[in-house]
């Protein structure tokens, strides 16, 4: 645990992604959510010096590195109504089938058959958390993921990014937007700049030189989608893009990780793909059998 500014902690290393927390004398907001519920409790410990307090976790998107742990903070769920809908259209109960994403809940083990606990406050574009100590600005970016959501504590000029900058490993791509999302590094490099302190959902604090990098891959994927567009019109052989990406000149990725970020990325193109050059609508994030709740229900009766 590292406090980073008054009031604001994170946590780099349990399993899954950065954690923050934003504490204050009568409430806790958490940042995302541990995935193992020994870690939740550890969190909880030490985010409210067990205080019993109010507290509630802001989602910074969908994937379930930060999704499934949310049950085990056991409070209210914040998110982007992009995330709320993935919600809903996930089946009921989670059943632990490997989608080889190339996330980390698929290397743990991870209870079979649990309920998902939906979030109870949804926005839009922007929500403001006005409270007595501290002003908290929840802001919704296009680009990196369905429903990427910022969490920006203006007094202590630190924003959680989520997924936006990844280092050390290659970012998501299943439901990205590439041209939004390089609008939206714009964006954050500007608020770099300004001086705040920019904290990634998987690494901790980012600098300019990650800003960068993660640009610079994501215009040459672009690039390589097109040309690849050019000469195919199904995904069956994108993964020949992958040496071309050459990722690991702009990810300093550790040798036993590449796997890992091999599969990820594999992953990641064939979503994208098929949705901006094939025109298949898919619901990502744990879309196993039955495709959604509705489905599940109707097989239950």
């Amino acid at each position: 645990m590292k406090q980073i500014a008054e009031n604001i902690i994170i946590e780099t290393e349990y399993t899954g992604v950065t954690l923050g927390a934003i504490v204050q004398p009568n409430r806790v907001i958490y940042i995302d959510a541990p995935l193992l519920p020994e870690h939740a409790r550890l969190w909880r410990i030490a985010a409210t010096a067990r205080k019993k307090i109010p507290q509630q976790v802001i989602l910074l998107d969908a994937n379930h590195d930060r999704t499934i742990g949310s049950r085990y903070l056991e409070c209210t769920i914040i998110a982007h109504e992009r995330t709320h809908w993935i919600y809903q259209n996930r089946p009921v109960t989670f059943k632990p089938i490997s989608q080889n994403s190339g996330c980390e809940w698929e290397k743990i083990k991870i209870q079979n058959g649990f309920r998902w606990i939906y979030p109870e406050i949804v926005f839009s574009q922007r929500l403001d958390l006005h409270q007595s100590e501290l002003h908290i600005d929840l802001q919704y970016h296009q680009g990196p993921s369905s429903g990427s959501t910022w969490v920006e504590v203006p007094a202590r000029k630190v924003i959680f990014i989520g997924d936006t900058v990844v280092a050390g490993q290659v970012p998501f791509l299943h439901t990205a937007e590439i041209g939004p999302w390089l609008n939206t590094l714009d964006v954050l490099e500007k608020r770099y700049d300004e001086g705040c302190i920019i904290v990634g959902g998987r690494n901790g604090i980012i600098e300019k030189a990650d800003i960068h990098a993660m640009r610079a891959f994501l215009i040459k994927t672009q690039e390589r989608l097109t040309d690849y567009a050019a000469v195919s019109e199904t995904d069956e052989r994108i993964d020949s893009l992958i040496p071309l990406l050459e990722i690991d000149s702009f990810f300093k990725i550790k040798k036993d990780l590449m796997g890992d970020m091999v599969e990820r990325l594999s992953y990641g193109l064939h979503h994208y793909f098929r949705r901006n050059y094939m025109g298949i609508d898919e619901i990502v994030f744990g879309s196993n059998e039955p495709e959604s709740a509705a489905q599940e229900n109707e097989a239950e009766e």
